[in-house]
Order: C-alpha cells, then structure tokens, then sequence
C-alpha cells in the first residue's frame, strides 16, 4: 500500500510541474509581448534630441542642418523614427557643396547627417577676373566660400562659360569633357596648368610660367582633353625639360598623335630681324593658379590657329615625342 501512495504522489507532482511549465511559458509570452509594444512604443515616440553634421570642410554645417528642415523642438516633439530618411537626404544633397548625404537614426535622440563634399577641379572668374565659383569634375557649380576662407588650389577658368547654377550641372559636353580630364590629370601635369580659358575653338590651356619662358599656351580644342594632358606631359618631359635653351610660343594638341611646337626664332634667323621682346612673341606671365589675380588674359589676341601642322611648326609624334627641330 505504501509503495502505491509513493507513485500516486510522484505522478500528481509531475503532473504540477507540467501546469507550472505552461503558467511559465504563458507568463513569458505576455511579458514578450509587453516589452515589444513598450519597445514599438518607444520607437514610435522617441524625440529628436539633436540634429548632428559631420563631414563638412567648405559647407557650413548649420547650413546643412537648415536644409534637413528637421530640428528638436520642446514644444511639440519631433519623433526620430518617423523622419523619413530618404526625403532629409534628398534636401541636404541640395547644397551646393553636398555630393552625398548618408543619415542614421541612434538611439540617443540623435539624428547623424553624414556629408560628402564635391571636389573642385577649376575656379571659375568672372568678366572683372575676379573668383564667381568652383566647378567639380562632372560640371557642378559650388560658390566660392566666405571672404577670408582659403582657396583651393585649382586652374583658373575663363571664358565663354554658362552661368552659375546652385543645382544643375552644366550641359555643355566639350566642357565637361575638360573638367573630366582635368580631375584625372597626374600630378605632373596638374602642377604645369595655371589657366584655361574656353572660347567657340574650345579650350587653350596656359602653363604655370617657366623660368626664361614665361606661360606657354597649349591649344586642346573641343574634345579629347584626356589624351592632349597626356601628351603634353610627355612633351613636357622628354622635349621641354630636355631644352631650357628653346623657347616656345605654342604647343598645339588639337591633332590626334600629335604635338605641334611653335618655337619663338631667334633674332639672326632673319634679315634684319627684331628681338623677341620687339616682335612681341615673348609670353605674358600667367596669373597664379587658385589667386583669382586676373591680371591680364595671357595671349589672348593669339592669332588665329591653322588648321594642321604648317611651317614654322614642328610636328612630334605622341606619346615618345621628340624635341622640335631648330
């Protein structure tokens, strides 16, 4: 008899447990439940505490943060999470200055705008040379920062150029063809450009001024900018370095493989000759790249360029040019 009360209460305690389990996992369920709802309610309700920018060089960051158009606000309460995201990146992308903008809610109350700033590839002066604005390498226009700010280091631009527009590139193919190649240009040949000023014949580009030479104007044309940089480079380096003595009154790139150099001749090259100072051939100093220092157009009044290597130029093949004969 002892035995059989003994299993009687063995089964009624395992029976017990089983009741107890299912009370526990009911209990565990509701309290899951509790907690998603204050967690969605909390999400629903959580205030914008700060409206935070990073990233920011050249735009100011409460420039930005106007243009997200959201703010903390004591009075009535902005919830972070019902911010649309999408819609404050697309307002921030607005400044000028902003290529992309990346934002991320955190759970502090803090709304982060990440900022990716545009890359000047040219400095745009106006008629009075006189810096108006910044272009980037795919033909958007940036302002020129406040008075005091320091500028870019960039060839200047000038020219027959559309005008300034906060929020649309130029259209212009040939010149945006140019602020391409000028983005992707090497070091070497970035270091020689000092100005480029873009006309109906396209662009002609003035070196920064060498010694006993002065700037040296390199006519690019229309199109194909990428590959005349290149060859002006290798010229540069295998036929201008190689001879100081020489001095040059063009280079002309607009001809595919080419590179035709116009030397200034010397006085005893002609009956009776004048100096190169007299005739007028010696080259007019550039203005610095980046200053905005106008000064005068360096050879502006070039005439008129002929339409393929003629006399008195010399013709080198691209890309291992030769020096021009003398």
């Amino acid at each position: 008899m002892a035995k059989r009360t003994s299993k009687t209460l063995t089964a009624q305690q395992q029976d017990r447990r089983r009741k107890l389990r299912k009370i526990g996992r009911a209990l565990g369920l509701v309290a899951l439940c509790v907690g998603l709802v204050a967690a969605w309610v909390w999400h629903r309700t959580l205030p914008l505490e700060e409206v935070r920018v990073v990233g920011t060089h050249r735009a100011a960051p409460e420039d930005v943060s106007t243009l997200a158009g959201v703010a903390p606000d004591e009075a009535v309460p902005v919830a972070l999470y019902g911010i649309d995201l999408a819609l404050v990146a697309d307002r921030v992308r607005r400044h000028p200055w902003v290529r992309e903008a990346r934002l991320r809610r955190l759970p502090t109350g803090s709304l982060r705008i990440a900022v990716e700033e545009r890359t000047p590839v040219a400095l745009v002066l106006d008629a009075d040379g006189r810096p108006h604005h910044y272009l980037d390498a795919v033909g958007f226009a940036m302002p020129v920062p406040a008075s005091g700010a320091e500028t870019e280091d960039v060839p200047l631009l000038r020219g027959r150029l559309p005008a300034y527009h906060p929020t649309q590139p130029i259209r212009n193919a040939g010149i945006r063809e140019l602020l391409g190649a000028l983005a992707s240009a090497d070091d070497g040949v970035d270091a020689l450009i000092s100005e480029v000023v873009w006309s109906e014949s396209g662009a002609t580009l003035y070196t920064e001024p060498v010694a006993g030479r002065g700037t040296i104007p390199v006519r690019l044309g229309r199109t194909g900018h990428a590959d005349a940089l290149t060859r002006l480079g290798a010229f540069w380096e295998q036929a201008v370095l190689t001879r100081p003595d020489v001095p040059l009154r063009l280079v002309d790139l607009r001809f595919a493989g080419q590179v035709v150099a116009q030397e200034i001749l010397p006085p005893t090259r002609s009956a009776g000759g004048t100096s190169p100072e007299a005739s007028g051939d010696t080259p007019t100093p550039a203005p610095a790249r980046g200053s905005g220092d106008a000064g005068t157009t360096p050879s502006e009044a070039l005439e008129p360029a002929a339409e393929g290597p003629g006399s008195g130029s010399t013709p080198v093949a691209s890309p291992t040019p030769t020096p021009p004969n003398s």
